[in-house]
């Protein structure tokens, strides 16, 4: 009969039954304690998703121009994030702020002020407002459609490279009679030599650059 390794477990007396008793109980709390780790493990939920939001790194006044100093990261479980919060520094750097921020809040896209129809516009580029000669030319171009723009006195276009970047609202209010005479206007991205040419057949004179625009002929 082999003989187990410890000599206070081995031998038929009461003593070493007891050790082996015990020794077995110890075993199989070890082992119950090992399954019940292994089960909690199994049915405890994972950690929760994160995301990094741009918050405040100091109290910042509405209206300022957001720099990456005043700016800051942190980390949030998903659900926490709030709706249309940013993701990244880039995002708000440069922007004007529509309200005042706490230090450590949050930043969100409605905590920005609207950016301009100039913003991004390519190295090159300017935006120039015009008035349409026909204003009802207004209610049939769209954002980013490209244009002709052409005298209002007539003759060859002034610009061919030309996109719409905002429409003048309607006029709230019109004489009875004289609505479809309300002036309106767009602001156009155009090349600055184009710009140039426009402004130049304008004559100098005081009041705003009235144009005709024609819609660019798909390619």
């Amino acid at each position: 009969m082999p003989t187990l390794p410890f000599p206070a477990l081995s031998g038929p007396g009461r003593r070493a039954r007891w050790r082996r008793a015990v020794l077995r109980r110890v075993l199989a709390a070890g082992c119950l304690a090992g399954a019940l780790w292994l089960v909690v493990l199994e049915v405890r939920p994972p950690p929760p998703s994160t995301v990094v939001v741009v918050a405040a790194a100091r109290p910042v006044e509405a209206g300022t121009v957001l720099t990456t100093a005043q700016l800051t990261t942190a980390t949030v479980p998903v659900g926490a994030a709030q709706p249309g919060a940013l993701t990244a520094v880039e995002e708000a750097v440069g922007r004007r702020t529509a309200a005042a921020l706490a230090a450590g809040e949050t930043l969100t896209r409605t905590r920005l002020a609207p950016r301009s129809a100039a913003d991004g516009l390519p190295a090159g580029r300017v935006a120039l407002h015009v008035v349409l000669a026909d204003p009802r030319a207004a209610d049939v171009v769209t954002t980013g459609q490209d244009v002709l723009v052409f005298p209002a006195v007539g003759g060859p276009p002034l610009a061919r490279d030309a996109v719409v970047l905002a429409t003048d609202p309607p006029a709230r209010e019109a004489v009875a009679g004289l609505g479809a005479d309300t002036p309106r206007g767009v602001v156009l991205a155009l090349p600055a030599d184009d710009a140039e040419r426009v402004l130049a057949a304008h004559g100098g004179l005081e009041g705003p650059v009235v144009v005709n625009l024609v819609a660019a002929a798909a390619t």
